[in-house]
């Protein structure tokens, strides 16, 4: 399927969805009292840790520094513990190479992962993909809705090449008029490609552009049919989409750490951070302005998206 197509099948479902909450809790930038013509307020969101992975949920507009093309930006506020709601997309592989004996308890992990992290204010999307993109769910928060979407997906019986990037092209630029919160996208599968008209070096970008955080779990429990070099760029992959993204990659080797995974995914979503900062403002940029973030205290890593575009979001949201 082309990638227009693709986008299309995700949009036209996306668009119906129901809001969760009230759209007062947008993460559109904002507005400083001092702000005018020649400086723009900005909102984005980090996820720090100690060496040992332990997240820092108690950040202070002095502990980190912020340059935007080399520009310093002048942080303004820091608001950690899930500050915002979030529009949770769960991107599942049924492709014929991720077939295997796990499926059912993988499914099962997801479906309480989802129950454990949405609060009413949140809202989720569940779609599944090969070749083609498969409406599970629309954007929701009702657990009954998505209880179905995983019945459904015990149903279908995995089949067909994969076209990975081409999926997380088209939840990233997903609609959600009327919603505002903290978009993310969980994709589980083997992390190969066959059939995306999107390529590697493409994928991170579309994300980007709408603020969308990337968490990948690369499911390992069927390598031993991959070749190892097959096995390394599906985990090249992974790093590089969820890096560029701003999230994390976990690669699960048995049955057991599938849900240790998402427990690590539920853990740094409820430790990220917003951070409001001003910059001078430019124009519009295609290519994207390149961030660099970093803390003033050795031993603490931060994880942020490289790159903000200065574009609206799908749906009219700037």
């Amino acid at each position: 399927m082309r990638t227009p197509q693709v986008a299309a099948v995700l949009l036209s479902f996306l668009l119906n969805a129901v809001n969760p909450y009230d759209q007062s809790s947008s993460t559109q930038p904002i507005p400083s009292p001092t702000a005018s013509s020649v400086t723009e307020s900005v909102t984005i969101y980090v996820t720090a840790a100690t060496k040992k992975g332990i997240p820092i949920t108690d950040l202070k507009p002095g502990d980190l520094t912020i340059t935007e093309d080399k520009i310093g930006a002048k942080i303004e506020k820091i608001s950690c513990g899930k500050p915002d709601p979030i529009l949770l997309g769960v991107l599942v592989d049924v492709s014929g190479s991720n077939r295997h004996a796990h499926l059912a308890s993988e499914y099962d992990a997801l479906q309480a992962f989802l129950n454990q992290v949405l609060s009413e204010r949140d809202g989720a999307f569940v779609v599944a993909y090969n070749d083609k993109l498969y409406q599970l769910s629309e954007l929701t928060a009702d657990r009954t809705s998505l209880s179905a979407a995983f019945d459904k997906l015990r149903k279908h019986q995995p089949y067909g090449p994969t076209a990975l990037y081409d999926a997380i092209k088209a939840a990233a630029n997903a609609s959600f008029p009327g919603h505002g919160g903290r978009r993310i996208l969980v994709v589980v599968g083997d992390w190969e490609d066959n059939f995306s008209h999107t390529r590697l070096d493409q994928v991170a970008e579309f994300p980007q552009r709408t603020s969308t955080t990337v968490y990948a779990l690369v499911d390992s429990t069927v390598s031993a049919a991959l070749s190892k070099k097959s096995y390394e760029h599906a985990l090249l992959a992974a790093k590089e989409v969820t890096e560029e993204t701003g999230g994390l990659y976990y690669d699960v080797h048995s049955e057991k750490d599938f849900p240790t995974a998402l427990q690590a995914v539920q853990t740094a979503l409820s430790g990220s951070c917003r951070v409001d900062y001003s910059i001078p403002k430019v124009a519009s940029a295609k290519k994207g302005i390149k961030l660099h973030m970093e803390a003033n205290s050795k031993g603490i890593s931060i994880h942020y998206a490289k790159v903000r575009f200065v574009t609206e979001l799908p749906g009219g949201t700037p």
